[in-house]
């Protein structure tokens, strides 16, 4: 998962990977050909964005014309139309020259790496002239503004006080960047309202709190404490202005439309197909999925209702009916409101010891990665859980599970209700999906591929359904291994559970979208059909009023993941290996997976730094 979205969108940051030691900007002159065109789109690109260089490991940046040196963890970004139409003026020199490019050249990996450049400069442009967030979206100022003061805060990339310092020369900054933020908010919608105002909350709870504790007793404490009134003032603005102000401008529906999920579908996820034809393929795995939970929940109902029986004459309100009652029994089984991330802790380290002991991969030294609790600003999108990974340039700062703890003004009838969705069956899957073997492990592997340029590249630029899809393979290649909380038909159970979530996460994207689906009916049919607790299924239509196609992810990867892996098994018969499959086509990095099969099927190996094989 990611800190924050600078202006120029998930094109401009992907950060989804871990590092080797970290390493200075290289120049231009020590590269040629393709390899310094990429990582100069890397390095300028970062430099673009402050709060997206500091989460990645960049901290100083050497403009190669003006020679001026940026010292990127103090600034803030530049909203400013001189700042866009610099990105922009960018962006249309850089597809120039990457036109220029004699592409029937390139080798398999290199013909790969250009193909993330051409998406990434594709998409870059549809952020800016399609999408327009900065223009409609609070929630990209308050979102990027406590990313960039979090990170000073959170990540170790120098000592102490100096980053006491950077944080209170961001500190300084916020009314400017406040003030670019209202000049460019000029339509809105009352969900993005509603979320920009809770997240800039976060962000002033940051600074009255984390923020002011972390530079007690540094020397920039009192820079600190002169500086906050004027923030806090700015941010006080910035919420009477989305308040206020917002609602009487034009008024854009968060839905997105048919045409620009068509652009955002191809850019983001890069599979094949179209977004009907995976909400067909969702809507009858759903029915598949339904039918095996019935097949399943059928005996446990028997035995835990005993002369409970209910009418049959409406099949899926019947099926609806067995399952939901079992599911909710299951649900029972759930750890202390109160104790969410110890028990994240718990299964993170159980999770260790099975993905050495049973050989999934060869890796076996997680030594950096976290459990903690969700920072407050980001509860927002990270309702549960969550994947922070180290920076990119950065590999020895830590990599985070975050996990969000349930608030504690929650009554206690609507906490019990996201515990039993989050029963220990589910936070088990979760804690495989988000930690171990999910994206920390993947993000490992990604480390390791070389060279340099190309690493960097393609973690930074990193294919979201290879990550998500990964992540959601791994969860029954898990389950497979015996990871099931002591009883593998509640495992399967929640696990189907959790797969007609990802097909009802496809489902409601697109109708949502594109056919007019209103909140309240996918709300019902998230219930209904794939046997979510309300709160969770509120939950999950903000996130869908929040962004598009994300949702399809899950969906799109995993479906990549297995058809990939049963073609491999079926051509290698015999001599297939899991442990040797998997630590080759991670070693490949966070690639498309359709790129992942081209250059698994043709022989192509990665260049990376192996890990010893223990397959």
């Amino acid at each position: 998962m990611i800190f924050s979205r600078p202006l120029l969108g998930a094109a401009f940051l992907s950060v989804a990977a871990i590092a080797p030691p970290a390493i200075a900007q290289q120049s231009s002159t020590q590269l040629d050909g393709f390899a310094a065109l990429a990582n100069e789109f890397v390095f300028k690109s970062l430099a673009f964005s402050p709060s997206a260089a500091t989460q990645t490991g960049l901290h100083r940046y050497t403009d190669p014309r003006s020679k001026q040196v940026l010292a990127l963890d103090e600034m803030l970004d530049d909203y400013s139309p001189a700042g866009m139409a610099a990105q922009r003026a960018y962006c249309v020199d850089f597809r120039r020259r990457l036109g220029m490019l004699k592409v029937g050249r390139l080798d398999p990996q290199t013909r790969a790496d250009y193909d993330i450049l051409q998406n990434a400069v594709g998409s870059a442009f549809f952020s800016m002239d399609g999408e327009q967030f900065y223009k409609w979206k609070p929630q990209t100022y308050s979102e990027n503004l406590g990313s960039a003061l979090f990170a000073n805060i959170s990540l170790e990339y120098a000592d102490k006080n100096t980053r006491a310092k950077d944080l209170s020369a961001r500190l300084e900054k916020i009314p400017v960047f406040v003030d670019q933020a209202i000049g460019n908010l000029t339509a809105s919608n009352d969900i993005f309202r509603r979320v920009g105002i809770e997240s800039i909350d976060g962000v002033r709870d940051l600074l009255k709190t984390t923020g002011a504790d972390f530079v007690k007793a540094t020397p920039s404490e009192a820079r600190y404490s002169a500086a906050e009134p004027a923030a806090l003032a700015s941010l006080d603005k910035f919420t009477a202005f989305v308040r206020d102000d917002l609602p009487r401008k034009p008024q854009r529906d968060w839905r997105m439309g048919s045409a620009n999920f068509a652009q955002k579908f191809k850019y983001y996820l890069q599979v094949s197909g179209t977004p009907q034809d995976l909400l067909h393929s969702a809507e009858d795995s759903l029915r598949v999925t339904r039918a095996t939970m019935l097949k399943l929940a059928l005996p446990l109902h028997a035995q835990w209702f005993p002369g409970h029986h209910h009418a049959t004459g409406d099949h899926d309100a019947y099926l609806n009916a067995v399952v939901g009652e079992v599911m909710q029994r299951i649900g029972t089984e759930h750890s202390n409101r109160d104790s969410l991330v110890q028990q994240g802790m718990k299964d993170v380290a159980e999770l260790e010891k099975m993905v050495v002991d049973k050989r999934i991969l060869s890796l076996a030294d997680f030594s950096n990665l976290r459990v903690i609790p969700t920072p407050p600003f980001m509860r927002g999108i990270y309702g549960v859980a969550g994947a922070v990974f180290a920076p990119a340039l950065e590999p020895n700062l830590a990599t985070f599970y975050w996990v969000t703890p349930i608030p504690s003004e929650w009554t206690a009838e609507r906490a019990e209700s996201k515990m039993r969705e989050y029963n220990k069956y589910q936070m088990l899957r979760l804690t495989v999906h988000e930690a171990m073997p999910g994206h920390a492990v993947q993000g490992a592997y990604a480390n390791r591929v070389t060279p340099e340029w190309r690493r960097l590249l393609r973690s930074i630029y990193s294919n979201t359904p290879y990550v998500e899809g990964w992540a959601v393979y791994s969860e029954r290649v898990m389950e497979d291994a015996g990871a099931n909380g002591g009883d593998p038909v509640k495992m399967r159970l929640n696990g189907l559970k959790w797969m007609a979530r990802i097909y009802m996460n496809a489902i409601i994207d697109v109708r949502l979208h594109t056919m007019n689906m209103n909140g309240d009916s996918a709300v019902a049919l998230m219930m209904q059909d794939a046997f979510q607790e309300r709160p969770e299924a509120e939950a999950k239509l903000q996130r869908a009023q929040l962004d598009y196609v994300q949702l399809m992810t899950y969906m799109a990867g995993v479906h990549e993941w297995n058809a990939l892996r049963r073609d491999v098994q079926a051509r290698e018969g015999n001599r297939f290996n899991m442990c040797r499959y998997h630590d080759t086509v991670l070693s490949y990095g966070p690639v498309s997976v359709p790129t992942v099969r081209r250059l698994y099927m043709a022989g192509v190996r990665p260049t990376v730094n192996p890990v010893p094989s223990r397959c």
